[in-house]
């Protein structure tokens, strides 16, 4: 972050020296140095990505060599790996090295079951996620039920302290949202009343940080009941989700302006059939919050962003707007690619047809 920064100020230095060169000497060698300017702010920020993709890749592959004496290490650095190779936007190789993780933890399992299922479950966690924004979620749903089977374990072996509640319903919570996604709305529904119940069960003695959880299944349920035309239903579950968004932002800020930006969505598009204006005010309303964090750090408020936009472009074209919703969507897939090459597929699909 802090080389991101420094590259930007120094493109910005040299960007105003051009421009005043250019104010009090016009010609070809001052505009040559406008062009050179533009073409290294988009160049720069490509090569950063390429060497820093290079170095993690020579970790990984120096560390190969050293199995199995350094397997701890090694899978540390897939990690890394992984995440990088997936916010450049190469996402087959992401999920390549990312099932490579899975499964060196598997191999860690064998020599230390106990302390290694949390962080197996979270390689699985971070997996299924990955495939499910890669618009593959069909190639999940073994790994989260592992995931939620991992978690039932670690829960029975030291005696259901909240962490391990937590996990649990996390687990779940990943296993429902994929559900919904791969079109099995019934099964999650059903999931997700269990992920309920596990979260309400920490809800009275825990702090808020099971708070995210709730809101994603609580959303996720939502999506469910407005599939099965449950309106009311969905919308109760929907203003819940909301209401968990708003506690989180009061006390977190923008650390969940994704999961707010999400819900807020939600429920604007289960308005958008019975109360369209205020589906449109609620949902205009978090694309102003997002631009807003947007400003003070495009890059970590990016994603809330997308969604923002995204959800905003469904309930215009559910409203009959559909000029301004396909304006929107085309700004939405606009921010999607200043952080990743492409949008993800995940994007797209939920664009499809507003374009």
């Amino acid at each position: 972050m802090m080389r991101s920064c420094a590259v930007l100020a120094v493109q910005g230095l040299v960007a105003v020296a051009a421009l005043v060169a250019f104010l009090v000497w016009p010609g070809w060698p001052t505009a040559l140095l406008l062009a050179l300017v533009v073409l290294t702010g988009w160049l720069l920020p490509k090569l950063v990505k390429h060497r820093r993709v290079r170095r993690l890749a020579a970790t990984v592959d120096l560390l190969r060599t050293r199995l199995p004496d350094e397997r701890e290490q090694f899978v540390l650095a897939l990690a890394r790996y992984a995440a990088v190779l997936f916010l450049a936007g190469r996402l087959e190789q992401a999920l390549a090295v990312s099932g490579e993780r899975v499964e060196q933890y598997r191999a860690l399992l064998g020599t230390d079951r106990r302390t290694r299922l949390k962080g197996y479950g979270q390689a699985l966690d971070e997996h299924c996620s990955m495939l499910a924004l890669a618009g593959r979620p069909l190639e999940a749903l073994d790994l989260a039920a592992e995931a939620v089977r991992i978690r039932r374990e670690g829960l029975g072996e030291w005696r259901g302290g909240p962490d391990f509640h937590r996990d649990v319903a996390v687990a779940l919570a990943a296993q429902v949202r994929l559900l919904s996604a791969a079109g099995r709305q019934e099964e999650a529904a059903r999931i997700g009343q269990e992920a309920l119940a596990v979260l309400e069960g920490i809800g009275a003695r825990d702090d808020y940080s099971y708070l995210p959880s709730l809101a994603g299944v609580l959303d996720t349920i939502a999506a469910c009941e407005r599939a099965a035309g449950r309106q009311e239903e969905a919308l109760a579950a929907a203003q819940e989700a909301v209401e968990c968004c708003e506690k989180l932002f009061r006390v977190y800020a923008g650390e969940y302006l994704s999961l707010y930006a999400r819900v807020t969505g939600t429920r604007a598009r289960i308005l958008s059939s019975t109360d369209p204006a205020e589906a449109l005010s609620a949902s205009e309303a978090m694309v102003e919050l997002t631009r807003s964090a947007a400003r003070q750090d495009a890059l970590v408020h990016a994603p809330a962003r997308v969604v923002a936009l995204t959800a905003h472009a469904r309930v215009l074209s559910a409203a009959g707007q559909t000029r301004q919703g396909r304006r929107t969507a085309r700004l939405a897939l606009s921010e999607a690619r200043r952080t990743a090459p492409e949008p993800l597929p995940e994007t797209r699909r939920q664009l499809t047809g507003l374009l």
